[in-house]
């Protein structure tokens, strides 16, 4: 089950702004809706009940990878969220849940897979220097990362030893001292496709 208070306070600090109008909106019916509505697979959405309810059920859907429970934010039923991932499968999803006994049904789409996006520098670097790369588990790298990042370029895989909020995790490694310019490969669990970024080791 996802969505407990924790994971409900990292989905709306997350999404920021882009959360609070729904707070704050008067509507004169309860609505679902799913935030973003288009999410790569496995991607964390944020997914709600706006307008009130007394009594009200997680949230459903074939395009989530299970049901997101909601809390009230503020202890205020008028505004009712939760956070999950999406499923690994592309296509047009139909979202459900129940707010006073009646149903309440909202579409969102989980789009193709695409690469990892993820920081790596500097970019130019002295032979046998150190470099620098991170992401973080719930935008950049879904699923969180599958080993460390490698690249034929370093001396030593880049290891993730570093780790923040919202999953956010890094971590340095020292570069060869061959000069040349060499592409460096991060794996995700959540995509197929690897993110790959290119530097270069500069002549003395």
């Amino acid at each position: 089950m996802w969505g407990n208070k924790s994971a409900m306070v990292m989905a709306v600090a997350a999404l920021g702004m882009a959360v609070a109008p729904a707070a704050a909106s008067a509507e004169t019916e309860p609505s679902l809706r799913v935030y973003p509505t288009e999410v790569r697979p496995n991607e964390i959405f944020g997914t709600g009940i706006g307008g009130g309810c007394d009594s009200y059920s997680a949230v459903t859907s074939p395009g989530f990878a299970g049901p997101v429970e909601l809390v009230a934010v503020g202890g205020d039923r008028e505004n009712l969220w939760g956070n999950g991932p999406a499923s690994g499968v592309p296509g047009t999803y139909t979202a459900t849940a129940t707010c006073d006994g009646k149903t309440l049904t909202t579409q969102f789409t989980v789009l193709d897979y695409a690469p990892p996006s993820w920081g790596l520098g500097p970019r130019e670097v002295a032979p046998g220097g150190e470099i620098s790369g991170g992401s973080d588990t719930i935008y950049g790298c879904p699923g969180g990362p599958e080993g460390a990042a490698t690249s034929p370029g370093f001396a030593e895989p880049l290891q993730w030893t570093r780790g923040g909020n919202f999953g956010r995790f890094s971590g340095t490694t020292t570069v060869v001292t061959t000069p040349g310019t060499y592409t460096a490969t991060l794996k995700c669990k959540g995509t197929p496709i690897p993110g790959e970024i290119e530097f270069t080791v500069v002549a003395p």
